[in-house]
């Protein structure tokens, strides 16, 4: 494995009848009645399409919370601790154990108040994917309703966001209005993946190479695959941010980082906080 560091950072939703009387002869109290029976079937017309729209909503709503994952994602993860996965060599940090590689870089995102590990990046190859767990209800998903907030969140600023279907399941690829180093307008990319567990959701942010090179994003993915998740068993809020915990290592090997030169933490669009 190579570097392992730190990046510190601050802590960052009647039907009514139409009644007739048979007993009204007068033209103008025909008009009348014929007038209110009208008035009544724009009203059943005008109830039906709330019933409708309102149906519409409630499927909306059931659908946002299906669970989102590859359909093989049991037999190729990510996988639950209590599943049955390979041998790999991974980096115990309790919640998430992530694959290792020669010469990739390990590094935490932790707040400056508590230190809690917030989230890991893995490096390699010139291309980066940040992880983050949160919980999430046995029957529940939250890729799909987190997918739709980026997506509002990106139009939001003024950039542009794709769907995509691949081997980790509905992806978003966004661009972004963004400075150059030179300080000229230009525009940042990244692609966004999810993936909903037993009780648990992971998403991954894919930056530097691993958005423009197949080759790189593809290494990185399969590392993604290689993920056990430790959800525990204490109770947590459905979008409870799982807390990672850092493995012991040398201290000079957690030197810290004031930058960092894909900036995997920095998350700009895709801060739709969720606790």
């Amino acid at each position: 494995m190579g570097l392992f560091s730190r990046f510190k950072k601050s802590t960052p939703t009647t039907d009514d009848d139409v009644r007739t009387d048979d007993e009204l002869a007068d033209d103008d109290e025909l008009e009348t009645q014929d007038a209110a029976a009208e008035a009544d079937d724009r009203e059943d017309d005008d109830a039906d399409v709330d019933d409708a729209e309102s149906d519409d909503d409630l499927d909306d709503e059931e659908a946002l919370l299906e669970k989102s994952a590859p359909f093989d994602r049991s037999e190729k993860g990510p996988f639950d601790i209590s599943e049955e996965y390979p041998e790999h060599d991974r980096l115990d940090l309790g919640a998430l154990k992530v694959p290792v590689v020669d010469g990739m870089q390990v590094r935490l995102d932790t707040d400056d108040d508590s230190q809690r590990v917030l989230a890991v990046t893995l490096i390699h190859d010139g291309g980066g994917i940040q992880l983050q767990a949160f919980a999430t209800p046995r029957s529940e998903g939250l890729w799909n309703t987190v997918r739709r907030q980026l997506a509002e969140s990106v139009t939001k600023q003024g950039g542009e966001s794709t769907e995509l279907h691949t081997s980790l399941g509905k992806e978003l690829a966004i661009e972004v209005p963004a400075k150059t180093e030179s300080g000229r307008p230009g525009k940042r990319a990244m692609r966004f993946a999810g993936i909903d567990g037993p009780r648990w959701f992971v998403r991954a942010v894919f930056s530097g190479k691993a958005v423009t090179d197949d080759e790189v994003r593809a290494e990185l993915s399969a590392l993604f695959r290689g993920v056990v998740v430790d959800r525990g068993d204490e109770a947590m809020a459905p979008r409870e941010l799982i807390a990672l915990t850092a493995p012991q290592v040398d201290q000079d090997e957690t030197e810290e980082k004031d930058e960092d030169e894909l900036n995997p933490f920095e998350r700009g669009p895709e801060i739709t906080e969720i606790r």
